[in-house]
């Protein structure tokens, strides 16, 4: 072994770092089970075959480059993982690239070559909040997330203390009000500027149980929390609908919004320079205090209402969504009209766009039936 490189980071980093010609751990591992089921059957009456024909002498695969990509934990048997220096001596490999190792791989790798100076860590680096982003969010954000205009200067100064990285820990934003207000259209927005994938987990979707193991981790081949923050794409996090979780959860996140470091069973996690936001749907400071309690409400930077839309507001999300759609050419002028006045009435932008795809699509519905009947 002339070289081990422990990479922490999502997909498309790790992609950037290894070798074009390379074996992976789950093409391997089955080879390795292929040829450890072969055997020789001995017929009675039948003159034995000589020893080196009936037992023939197992050669090692010899590999330059073995991937190991983070995904392949859930694919190969659990004591591939657990048994990682036994897996590794069957094979003669030259060097070794392993994105988000577990904790007991990790230690294994370094148990055994730790002493011979092959090992390099390396991590993803993020794009940062620098003075040019919050120049940008200045001049672009009335434009962008309409009708929200109080929530600028709240956002950017939540985010100064992070800007530049002079900050040694997340940012955490907790959004409140009723949904299709911009809340999520705001952590998007922010993830473009930073560039990279939004990393979003949705509370509402897990049960408790389900909830409980994928907080805390369990085996290598299930989904954790942990996992996903290790291999996400920017450092921009968007905890959705985080009034959905139990309370009894809430402890899980302590370490992680007041230092930046979350830790499971399996993976410890360094996010001290992410924004994290939390969205919810409550009305109140009062009502977040309540339902949340104090422990964790303590804990947000920033805690940022986004109010009810005016009919002004409305009216100009209608025109711009109009003007993004791809056919709206196709509507008449006195259609296009009647859709940004209807779209005063309505609650939300969520309500407004599927009012404008709706008609779109009628229009058109009509458009060929129409032309069917002649």
């Amino acid at each position: 072994m002339k070289k081990i490189v422990m990479f922490y980071g999502s997909d498309r980093a790790f992609a950037e770092i290894i070798p074009k010609e390379h074996r992976n751990l789950l093409s391997v591992a089955m080879q390795i089970d292929d040829e450890s089921k072969k055997f020789v059957m001995e017929i009675k009456g039948l003159p034995k075959q000589d020893t080196e024909t009936e037992k023939p002498k197992k050669k090692k695969p010899r590999i330059s480059n073995l991937v190991i990509y983070a995904n392949e934990y859930n694919s190969v048997n659990e004591h591939v993982i657990t048994n990682f220096v036994d897996f590794v001596a069957q094979i003669n490999v030259t060097n070794m690239y392993i994105q988000n190792p577990p904790a007991l791989l990790r230690d294994q790798v370094e148990r055994i070559y730790g002493e011979k100076d092959i090992i390099k860590v390396d991590e993803q680096k993020y794009n940062i909040i620098s003075e040019d982003i919050v120049k940008r969010i200045y001049l672009e954000f009335d434009n962008r997330i309409i009708g929200q205009e109080s929530v600028k200067m709240k956002l950017l100064k939540a985010l100064y203390p992070i800007m530049d990285n002079r900050q040694c820990k997340p940012v955490v934003i907790l959004f409140y009000g009723d949904s299709g207000l911009g809340k999520t259209e705001t952590v998007q927005y922010l993830t473009e500027l930073l560039g990279g994938v939004l990393l979003r987990k949705q509370f509402s979707m897990y049960q408790n149980n389900e909830f409980s193991n994928y907080l805390f981790g369990g085996k290598h081949n299930q989904k954790s929390f942990a996992k996903d923050l290790l291999a996400r794409d920017s450092n921009v996090i968007l905890l959705d609908e985080f009034d959905k979780a139990n309370p009894v959860f809430h402890s899980a996140f302590y370490q992680l919004f007041d230092e930046g470091v979350f830790e499971d069973q399996n993976y410890k996690v360094d996010v001290r320079h992410a924004v994290i936001f939390c969205t919810s749907n409550y009305h109140s400071e009062d009502e977040i205090k309540d339902k949340l309690g104090l422990p964790i409400y303590n804990r947000f930077d920033a805690i940022i209402e986004f109010k009810q839309l005016s009919k002004d507001a409305k009216m100009k999300i209608a025109e711009v969504a109009l003007m993004n759609t791809d056919y709206s050419d196709i509507l008449p002028s006195e259609i296009r009209e009647k859709l940004v006045l209807a779209s005063a009435e309505l609650s939300n932008a969520r309500e407004i766009q599927r009012l404008i795809k709706d008609t779109i699509s009628l229009y058109e519905i009509n458009r060929i039936c129409n032309g069917l009947e002649a």
